[in-house]
C-alpha cells in the first residue's frame, strides 16, 4: 500500500542576531519557515505552498513577526532625541513670542538652554530666523508637543516646562501672555494644572 499526504516542515533559512522585545537586548535569532511538503511513506518529498515565517528568539524562545528585524532601538532612540530638542527649541520660540516683544535676554537664555539639552552650540541668527518663521506661519505648537507626548516621563515634560520658564523669566518679568502660553504648553504634554504649577515653582 502507497502511503503518501502532506505535512508541515519548518526549516531555519536565517540566522543572526536581534533586539529581543522580551530579553530588552540583543539576542541570536533564527528565522523559522513553515512550508507544506507532499510526503510519501512520512517522508517530505515536494515542497507545496509555503504557510508563514517567524523570528524566534534563541534565548527566550518567544516569537515575533519577521518585521521585528526592522527594529533598530539606537536609530529611534537618536530619532526621537532629534525630535524632543526640536520640540524644546520651538517651545522656547513660541514663549519668546508670547508677549509679542523678543529681548536680547531671552534669545541669549534659549541659546543656553538648548545647548544644555542638546549638546549643541546655537547661534542668536540661527533663532531669530526661527522666531520670524513661526511668527510668519503661525505654526501651532500643538502639533509638536503631540509628537513627543506619547514617550516623555515625566522629567522629560518637565525639561519642557523649565525650558520655556527659563525663557521667560529671562527679562525679569512673567508676563501674563506667558503664563497662558506655559499652561498652554502643559496642557499640550497632557500634564495636569498643578503638575505645572509644581514645576513652575520648583524652577523658579
Amino acid at each position: 500500500m502507497i502511503i503518501f499526504g502532506t505535512r508541515g516542515v519548518t526549516t531555519t533559512p536565517q540566522k543572526g542576531e536581534f533586539h529581543c522585545p522580551t530579553c530588552e537586548t540583543t539576542r541570536n535569532y533564527g528565522l523559522k519557515r513553515v512550508r507544506r511538503f507532499f510526503t510519501l511513506y512520512f517522508i517530505p518529498l515536494i515542497p507545496l505552498d509555503k504557510l508563514g515565517e517567524y523570528v524566534e528568539c534563541i534565548s527566550c524562545k518567544d516569537a515575533y513577526k519577521p518585521s521585528v528585524l526592522d527594529h533598530d532601538p539606537a536609530a529611534n532612540r537618536e530619532r526621537f532625541e532629534a525630535e524632543y530638542q526640536t520640540t524644546i527649541k520651538k517651545v522656547m520660540m513660541h514663549m519668546l513670542l508670547a508677549d509679542g516683544v523678543v529681548e536680547d535676554s531671552e534669545i541669549e537664555m534659549a541659546q543656553q538652554v538648548f545647548q544644555k539639552v542638546s549638546g549643541r552650540e546655537i547661534a542668536q541668527s540661527a533663532l531669530r530666523e526661527e522666531i520670524y518663521l513661526i511668527r510668519e506661519s503661525q505654526e501651532p505648537l500643538a502639533e509638536s508637543l503631540s509628537a513627543v507626548r506619547g514617550y516623555l516621563n515625566e522629567e522629560g515634560k518637565e525639561m519642557v516646562i523649565k525650558a520655556a520658564l527659563y525663557v521667560a523669566l529671562a527679562d525679569g518679568e512673567f508676563q501674563e501672555e506667558e503664563q497662558r502660553m506655559l499652561a498652554e504648553i502643559g496642557a499640550g504634554l497632557g500634564m495636569t494644572h498643578a503638575h505645572v504649577q509644581g514645576v513652575i515653582s520648583s524652577a523658579a
